[in-house]
């Protein structure tokens, strides 16, 4: 048995094209692509945050398949340096603002949307 606790290593999500996912955060949010798995049945592309501190699959299945974003999830959360400069970089790559910005606890935040429709929520810290 190992002393190391438990952690979080990715959070995966489903894409309709995954080319036009990957494009997106990569463009939109620094991230790079790690690894790529696939089968007949899917694709998945791993991607990293810059720092390598944040996995997110991009799941895909080659079937084609209605995808239903239900309401039982919360955001992918970013901190970032410059909102208003990631925000016109989501929007450049496809991306849409749902609501905010606001002020919380010191730290400026809004929600935004993948062209996919998952939700984005950035942070800048105060």
């Amino acid at each position: 048995m190992s002393d190391k606790p438990d952690q979080m290593i990715f959070f995966k999500i489903n894409v309709s094209d995954i080319d036009a996912a990957e494009a997106f955060y990569t463009e939109a949010l620094g991230m790079k692509r790690q690894r790529e798995v696939t089968d007949p049945a899917f694709i998945e592309r791993m991607m990293t945050s810059p720092g390598g501190s944040f996995t997110l699959v991009l799941f895909h299945w080659t079937k084609p398949r209605d995808l239903d974003q239900g309401n039982a999830w919360g955001p992918i959360g970013y901190a970032v340096e410059d909102l208003d400069g990631a925000i016109a970089r989501i929007e450049k790559a496809g991306g849409s603002v749902k609501r905010g910005p606001f002020e919380f606890g010191g730290a400026k935040l809004i929600f935004m949307a993948s062209p996919d429709g998952h939700e984005i929520e950035l942070i800048q810290r105060g």
